[in-house]
């Protein structure tokens, strides 16, 4: 039994991951099936490669990650395999902003192409991918090497005008915004120095603090505040505010995704 992920931005209401976990099933009945996202935005790459980089090192040798944005064929899927796991994509630019450093091998896949191949590529092709390699056969039987792929840069903060320029990468359920900015960067250009990250509602003091939790104890309620993800990159966050209940950080705040925001160095 191997684990097949899925991640997509069919979303939670039509029937076309159904319909893919089905035709893998079919081929390979004992795979664990794992959702990671099928709320994915729309065509969203950037998006796409957040969610797969914060995931994927949690799960075990052996695992295959079938990355369903954007997956019209231009050419044939690509495989990417990384520390034992599989990673099947279309050659769209997401492989790249995965990883940090180019993956241990890259796979262009070799098999008879079909009508429903290119009609719908994530429930036929990248099924028949999946399948193969979660009964255990190798990218070589299926597949030829390659080392070409669109290369696309995962968008990453950086030093500008005494400060750390970073953008607004995704924006999650609550309504909270998260930076390309990691607590390595934090360590590599901050330390121990004092910083203020400025946001539009709190400009004129900033925010002086990255909390290690989600909910400070000290600060109430509709307060902004800062804190370090699971996966290590800064959130913005308003204190218990989401979407539902007055829309979030981002939205109280004027950020949509990609917009930008400063760290200045105040020493």
């Amino acid at each position: 039994m191997s684990i097949v992920t899925f991640t997509t931005d069919y979303g939670p209401r039509d029937y076309h991951v159904a319909m893919a976990k089905a035709q893998l099933l079919n081929w390979a009945p004992s795979a664990m099936l794992v959702d990671i996202s099928h709320s994915v935005e729309h065509f969203d790459l950037i998006e796409t490669a957040y969610l797969i980089r914060s995931s994927w090192p949690s799960f075990p040798m052996g695992t295959t990650h079938v990355l369903g944005v954007s997956s019209q064929l231009r050419r044939m899927p690509l495989i990417a395999v990384k520390d034992n796991q599989y990673f099947v994509a279309a050659d769209n630019g997401v492989l790249a902003m995965i990883f940090d450093q180019y993956p241990d091998e890259l796979y262009e896949v070799d098999l008879p192409i079909l009508d429903s191949d290119t009609m719908f590529p994530l429930g036929n092709i990248f099924m028949q991918v999946a399948a193969h390699l979660s009964r255990g056969g190798s990218p070589q039987m299926i597949a030829k090497r390659t080392d070409q792929w669109e290369n696309r840069i995962f968008p990453k903060a950086y030093l500008s005008g005494g400060g750390i320029q970073c953008q607004v990468i995704h924006i999650d359920d609550y309504g909270n915004m998260v930076l390309n900015f990691t607590k390595e960067m934090f360590k590599d250009y901050i330390g121990n120095r004092n910083f203020v990250i400025h946001a539009r509602s709190i400009q004129k003091s900033g925010l002086r603090t990255i909390y290690n939790t989600m909910h400070p104890e000290e600060l109430g309620d509709g307060i902004p505040f800062a804190y370090w993800g699971v996966n290590g990159y800064l959130v913005i966050a308003m204190k218990n505010a989401t979407l539902l209940n007055g829309g979030g950080a981002a939205r109280l705040l004027g950020y949509p995704k990609m917009s930008n925001l400063f760290i200045q160095f105040n020493d």
